[in-house]
């Protein structure tokens, strides 16, 4: 097989029928084989645990199809049977999983072959019989009963939040008046209504007016907007979150928070709050300067010394200006959308030595606008997995850059690899005038997804149930982001959209020099999301009240007399990352010191790509500590991402 020939990987043009149809169908089989497996008398790793695992590797794999569908398709038939196999699918594995015939045969393996399997299929072993031991297999019928009960109400609402957030919709109507200070692009090809510019109340449109505009009361009805956009997903979070302590309590945790984490890198909320605390302490006195500087920027034009929310990107966009003469709009020339995507494959192309090769076959997508990739091997010995992009803004798509692992890497019942496949989902604007030309930031979110994308496309192994963990799978995508700080990358990727020719040196040493332009407080705000996360999964609280209140007490925001919403599309926590918005910052200390050490002084290098391909991205049933140690050489310090941020590194000890 030549790269890019080969058949589309996945079918996702499937009709509502059809979805429903492959839902049960996929019920059907795997009923029958977990049914025909829990009759054996004398089950063994073989006869029993190898088809359960098959079984799980078809069975995820199917079901990520049918579910996807939900967040994608034009056809609302289509995406409300997507939605509908989400529910009838995730209640089947809830009921599977609490089945006490299937752990009794997990159990009968676990208690008498253990000595006699390789690594990989002991962990196979060990992580089964600990989900279902952490479902709830040891307690009484009741208890059961309403842990069932339980995941199954989750299912709905972790459902219903992100469909709240997929199909929400808005605009704002705003004079050219109320839009003084956006640049002359905002306004190309842009819809009127009424006289007035439609503004959408999404993330690119809404950024720009925060960013630009100089009238604070369009910078309010614009925040205001934004925050507000799915205001019935706080009773679907409250719920979610007292659902979910509850399960903990009946299954012996102190909370949902202990539950989770004693699965993760960090083992306890302890060990994050410790981090927290530590990075809140030292970042607080540099926080509390930079909105100093931003007050006073305020107060000298405006004689107003209330600094809020809805005015620190405009601030903080003139005050680099000003400081570090660093105009982000003349900065966005040089990363056209289109050219800035295969750029960044390029990139990750050569640091883990793969072959990125469009299909431009018949591809059964979800939607023309889709594009299919081909990840080989440099040399082409083998498929490494797929890719599928689809980056442009349309109405009911899921509105934010995304990853989704559509099928995980697992062998196949006759020996052969699964390969891998990946769906990546942004919402740029399409305009047929010029370009999308995108903010640096948007750069370094695209090179972050694109992280994610491939730590499922390079994963190895047999068993599909492996993943990493929450707070060590950001790691990858934190890590490439580093590079969006690098002096050469930055200039094979930033090409201005007209001559093509390369961002200037001088633009870019600024660029970086302003790397550390208001660290304090976004690092403060990434710190306040992730204790928000913990605490309402550890005792009760308002979920939104508790979410103004610490981002308030942390990162020093300001809401003035503003009903905001935030916590209502704060998507993470029903998407998997519960309990692991921390991971962010957690990620961001250990990805410095990875960088630092491995690429900083070669950046684009062989050796160390190699090492984390084989160390961090294709094992995933090792402890994670090990994996980096083993990619480090030594244990991993915190010095270099104190210096990452403006701040002193700590001494050895």
């Amino acid at each position: 097989m030549k790269p890019g020939t080969s058949g589309p990987p996945v079918n996702f043009d499937l009709c509502a029928e059809e979805i429903e149809l492959i839902a049960q169908q996929a019920i059907s089989r795997s009923s029958k084989l977990i049914d025909s497996v829990v009759c054996q008398k004398s089950p063994t790793f073989e006869s029993a645990i190898i088809p359960l695992a098959q079984d799980f590797n078809e069975f995820t794999a199917t079901s990520r199809i049918l579910t996807f569908l939900q967040n994608v398709s034009p056809s609302q038939p289509t995406r409300d049977a997507s939605t509908k196999a989400d529910k009838i699918l995730d209640a089947f594995t809830v009921a599977t999983e609490m089945r006490q015939d299937v752990y009794n045969v997990i159990y009968a393996v676990f208690n008498k072959e253990m000595s006699t399997l390789d690594h990989e299929d002991r962990k196979l072993i060990e992580h089964m019989e600990l989900k279902y031991r952490r479902n709830g297999l040891q307690l009484s019928s009741n208890q059961q009963l309403r842990v069932q009960s339980i995941d199954k109400r989750l299912a709905e609402l972790e459902i219903e939040f992100t469909r709240n957030i997929s199909t929400s919709a808005g605009h704002l109507l705003l004079s050219s008046a109320d839009l003084h200070g956006l640049p002359a692009d905002f306004f190309h090809g842009r819809s009127t209504a009424s006289g007035k510019f439609i503004v959408n109340v999404k993330p690119l449109d809404i950024n720009s007016v925060l960013r630009h505009a100089t009238l604070e009361r369009t910078r309010k009805q614009a925040y205001i907007a934004y925050s507000n956009r799915c205001p019935a997903n706080i009773e679907v979070l409250q719920e979610t979150v007292q659902l979910r302590n509850e399960k903990a309590k009946i299954l012996g945790y102190d909370s949902w928070a202990q539950y989770v984490l004693e699965q993760r890198m960090a083992k306890t909320p302890a060990a994050v709050f410790e981090l927290q605390e530590c990075l809140t302490s030292k970042l607080l006195p540099l926080a509390q300067q930079e909105l100093a500087q931003l007050r006073a920027m305020k107060q000298a034009e405006t004689q107003t010394a209330e600094f809020y929310e809805w005015d620190y990107s405009h601030y903080s966009n003139r005050l680099l200006q000003s400081q570090h003469n660093v105009d982000l709009d003349k900065v966005r020339q040089y990363f056209p959308c289109d050219a800035v995507v295969q750029r960044v494959m390029k990139l990750y192309s050569a640091v883990l030595s793969v072959d990125i090769v469009e299909n431009k076959g018949e591809l059964l997508a979800w939607h023309p606008d889709v594009q299919l990739y081909e990840v080989w091997e440099a040399d082409h010995s083998a498929l490494v997995g797929f890719l599928y992009l689809d980056l442009y803004e349309r109405a009911d798509k899921y509105p934010d850059i995304a990853v989704w692992p559509i099928r995980p890497c697992f062998e196949r019942s006759d020996g052969s690899r699964a390969a891998p496949v990946s769906a990546m989902l942004a919402s740029f604007p399409q305009s047929s005038n010029s370009p999308v030309l995108l903010q640096h930031n948007s750069v370094k979110s695209l090179v972050h997804a694109f992280g994610h994308v491939f730590q499922n496309l390079c994963a190895a192994g047999k068993w599909s149930h492996f993943k990493h963990p929450r707070d060590f799978a950001e790691i990858p995508a934190q890590l490439f982001t580093q590079w969006m700080w690098e002096q050469s990358t930055l200039q094979q990727i930033g090409r201005h959209y007209q001559t093509n020719e390369p961002i200037p040196l001088d633009l870019v040493k600024r660029l970086v020099a302003a790397k550390t332009h208001g660290s304090a407080i976004k690092t403060l705000q990434q710190v306040a999301r992730g204790q928000y996360d913990l605490e309402i999964h550890s005792s009760p609280q308002d979920v939104r009240q508790h979410y103004n209140k610490l981002t308030s007490e942390i990162a020093l925001a300001n809401y003035g007399d503003a009903k905001v919403c935030w916590a209502a599309t704060f998507a993470h926590l029903v998407q998997g990352y519960d309990c692991g918005y921390y991971s962010f910052v957690w990620a961001m200390v250990f990805c410095a010191d990875m960088f630092a050490s491995r690429f900083g002084s070669q950046e684009q290098s062989a050796e160390a790509g190699s090492d984390f391909r084989s160390e961090i991205l294709q094992v995933r049933y090792r402890d994670p500590l090990l994996s980096i140690q083993r990619f480090l050489g030594r244990q991993p310090s915190h010095n270099a991402f104190l210096l990452s941020i403006g701040l002193p590194s700590e001494p050895s000890t």
